[in-house]
């Protein structure tokens, strides 16, 4: 069979239908050779910077070490481009909430719309990859009970922590970082009726100071989006109680990344700028404030599977549903950011799970 050229260039530069149903069926478009639709390939209005291969974190030697983080420059203003995007919402108080976290291009992190549309692709109250079942299967080692508390640093849309409510009736402290989100969850939460056992506040994690005690403090995918992250986890031992429990999971660097230009496009593709550690950095940071490590795990092809499962799935939903315009965009755009992660995990990036106890 010959190709033509229309379907040669779909193949080629496959937007995010294509790398869905390429997905659906088994294939690996990372493989087929990418051909710019310009010489350049970036269209001549855009006047972000060029990236450089990114700074490495960690005392890997075979990266270029710059210091104790490594963002990305930040995209230049405009001139005459309006100082904040348009609110997508009929609601004054959500939009105002989304215009409170933009990212590095000026758009906001988190909008209803994106928020909806995770939800098609990761499941009801959730934000990312592992449902509410795998969380709570995950902390059942720490034998939570009514007569003990949880601080979960990543509460998303409040989904894990209603489900360790529910499931251990135990007490939840859900803190997020978007304050949308933030709300969204708390809103949740008071419909179901577990405002009490499950609150869920907007939070900077630059700034954590976190008053009271837990017996488990739980953060998924936080750390490596913290620029001073000794400070954060200094906060996180002063919150946990003497034979208390620390559950992590996050993104570290492993060695060189296999493609510089997928690395690249990841750390454009991220709404905030990253300062990932190694695993070993990491571990050693923990090891160093006298928490006594039990698990350091490279849960990579896992994050992989549930991520291209959920995407699979997301095929058959969009069979029977046609989310509004604003949702389909930020779909999108969700999907571009998770292929992207797809691109440098187990090349160059890992997801690992640490379990820490705190010492009695």
């Amino acid at each position: 069979m010959t190709l033509v050229p229309r379907d040669l260039e779909r193949w080629q530069n496959p937007n995010w239908r294509t790398r869905l149903a390429a997905w659906w069926e088994g294939y690996d478009l990372s493989r087929v050779p990418r051909h710019p639709l310009r010489p350049s390939g970036r269209s001549s209005f855009d006047r972000r910077p060029n990236l450089r291969p990114v700074d490495a974190v960690g005392g890997v030697s075979a990266l270029p070490v710059a210091g104790p983080t490594s963002p990305l420059p930040a995209a230049p203003v405009v001139d005459g481009a309006p100082s904040a995007p348009a609110p997508e919402t009929g609601n004054p108080e959500l939009d105002r909430l989304s215009l409170m976290q933009l990212d590095r291009h000026g758009e906001p992190v988190w909008s209803p719309a994106r928020s909806e549309g995770a939800q098609l692709l990761w499941g009801e109250d959730l934000t990312g990859p592992g449902d509410a079942q795998w969380m709570v299967d995950s902390v059942r080692p720490f034998g939570l009970n009514a007569a003990k508390s949880v601080l979960d640093l990543s509460a998303g849309l409040g989904g894990a922590a209603r489900a360790l409510v529910n499931t251990c009736d135990t007490w939840v402290t859900g803190l997020e970082p978007s304050p949308l989100l933030a709300k969204l969850a708390m809103d949740r939460s008071k419909a179901l009726g577990v405002s009490k056992k499950a609150p869920i506040t907007h939070y900077d994690p630059e700034h954590f100071n976190q008053a009271g005690s837990f017996d488990l403090v739980m953060a998924d995918r936080v750390i490596h989006r913290v620029r001073d992250k000794e400070a954060f986890l200094d906060r996180i031992g002063d919150c946990v109680k003497p034979k208390g429990g620390i559950l992590m999971f996050d993104y570290v660097i492993d060695g060189t990344p296999g493609s510089w230009d997928n690395w690249n496009t990841w750390r454009e593709e991220e709404p905030m700028e990253v300062y990932p550690w190694t695993g070993t950095r990491l571990a050693d940071e923990l090891t160093q404030r006298n928490l006594d490590l039990r698990i350091s795990e490279d849960l990579t092809q896992l994050h992989r599977r549930q991520i291209i499962e959920r995407v699979r799935k997301l095929g058959e939903t969009l069979k029977n549903c046609a989310p509004a315009g604003p949702v389909m965009r930020a779909l999108a755009r969700e999907l571009n950011l998770w292929w992207s992660r797809l691109s440098v995990l187990g090349n160059g990036l890992r997801f690992c799970r640490y379990v820490a106890i705190k010492p009695g």
